[in-house]
């Protein structure tokens, strides 16, 4: 670990700063950093409905274009509060559950069409994804892989809602949340007694259909007593995904459309402009992935850094790069520090990253939209009586791999690294790592209380320091 002054320097701990250490998802820093120093915290995306052609007596003659600008808050996270719903797990996690309106935003945009004047549409709609090209992203959730698209409806998930039948023997009910025509889930999911060992429920097979729909099968056990569970489905499309979301709401509030609803256009569509959603600041946008440290998200900012900061649709994520390069520079940081690539870095690096992020103009949003300790985010649940609660501002990660030659042996990486936030006013930036090698099944326990420990040992710092 290492424990520094920003300001003036001051190293007031280290041990082995240095050395190489699984970052996990305290890495997020780094991205998340990247993003403020590109797009600025105030940076909003704009979602954009235009119409290619005149609108007569109530019908649109030409086609409805949803315009993706970047926003990953379609998803009705932004409660009309203003605060951003943040569960735990995350929706994109297993066991997670569905956000409760996660159409929120699309059926804004349809009601302010319909309130334009438009009654019906001869038309297609058409999602333009032209911001920048699509690509698939793994997301280290197993072997789970998402479309990385500047559209994204729901954090590209659909999660099917499994539900025992009354009957032990009989297949559960399946159910898609949210509800929509892009896709069928079909049960081979048989509810068991409670002494069965269920089988993991899962996606078994994903069918295509000529419409561009999905018939997708979940399989497993389900006990017969247990509460409804969910398991994610990584919309492959998000773009018609969101298209076939959209002409859904689009009908609710009375706009006729034909079957021929939804296309796809990689180039930009141009046209007249009907409304738009602007996005909450990159502030609150951020927090997604450093609160709840959604890897959906995270994979997604490189791609919108390169492409908007850049410029670049063709190629956004090797711009972002760039971005990312300049800005370890910036913080007398190597470029391309020495087992970055495979996701190891120092104690070091973080305290020079996170001093210079303290510099900046974006410090305290950067700073507010990472976990604060005892108040939310994945470190909600830790010390929350103490008196460093709402004091300590930092990224949680958590790795863990079967050790070298092992089946059975796992190796848990566990990181925090942030900043502390004294009676005084001063700042502390501090870095954490630590591993464990055990079982897998006793490196999983130990998780939480290496994070406890770790939260144990900011206190420690917050009390020691505080009262110089």
């Amino acid at each position: 670990m290492a424990i520094a002054d920003p300001t003036t320097g001051e190293s007031i701990y280290a041990s082995r700063p240095d050395d190489l250490f699984v970052a996990a998802s305290s890495m997020k820093i780094f991205i998340a950093g990247t993003a403020f120093d590109a797009l600025g915290a105030g940076h909003r995306f704009r979602t954009a409905i235009r119409r290619t052609g005149p609108v007569v007596h109530g019908t649109l003659r030409g086609d409805l274009v949803l315009s993706a600008g970047g926003d990953l808050l379609l998803s009705g996270r932004m409660q009309p509060d203003g605060t951003l719903l943040l569960p735990d797990p995350d929706p994109t996690y297993p066991g997670g559950a569905p956000l409760p309106d996660p159409f929120r935003e699309i059926r804004g945009l349809a009601l302010r069409v319909h309130e334009a004047g438009i009654r019906r549409i001869e038309g297609r709609v058409v999602v333009d994804t032209s911001l920048f090209t699509e690509a698939r992203e793994g997301i280290a959730l197993g072997n789970a892989q998402i479309t990385v698209s500047p559209m994204m409806v729901n954090d590209h998930v659909i999660h099917a809602a499994i539900t025992p039948a009354p009957t032990i023997g009989a297949l559960a009910n399946v159910a898609a949340m949210p509800a929509t025509a892009y896709l069928r889930f079909t049960s081979q999911v048989t509810t068991v007694d409670g002494t069965t060992r269920p089988r993991p429920l899962t996606v078994s097979a994903d069918a295509s259909e000529p419409d561009g729909t999905h018939t997708v099968t979940i399989t497993g056990d389900i006990k017969l007593n247990d509460p409804t569970s969910y398991v994610q489905y990584y919309v492959p499309e998000p773009a018609h995904f969101a298209g076939i979301a959209l002409a859904e709401q689009l009908r609710a509030v009375g706009v006729a459309i034909p079957d021929r609803t939804v296309d796809h256009s990689l180039r930009h569509v141009p046209g007249a402009p009907v409304t738009e959603h602007v996005s909450p600041p990159l502030a609150d946008e951020v927090k997604v992935m450093l609160k709840a440290s959604s890897n959906v998200h995270t994979v997604t900012f490189p791609y919108l850094v390169g492409a908007i900061a850049g410029r670049d649709p063709n190629t956004p994520k090797a711009t972002y790069d760039q971005y990312r390069r300049a800005l370890f520079r910036a913080a007398g940081i190597d470029p391309d520090p020495t087992g970055a690539s495979e996701g190891y870095y120092t104690p070091d690096t973080y305290l020079r990253f996170l001093a210079y992020v303290r510099r900046q103009p974006y410090f305290a949003s950067m700073r507010d939209a990472m976990p604060i300790m005892g108040r939310d985010g994945t470190l909600a649940g830790n010390q929350t009586d103490s008196p460093a609660a709402g004091h300590v501002y930092a990224k949680t990660g958590t790795g863990m791999m079967l050790s070298p030659g092992s089946t059975s042996t796992a190796v848990l990486h566990k990181a925090l690294a942030g900043y502390i936030g004294l009676p005084d006013g001063r700042w502390l930036t501090f870095a954490q790592f630590m591993h464990q090698s055990a079982s897998q099944d006793t490196a999983m326990a130990l998780g939480d209380e290496a994070q406890e420990a770790m939260a144990e040992i900011a206190t420690a710092v917050y009390e020691t320091q505080g009262a110089r």
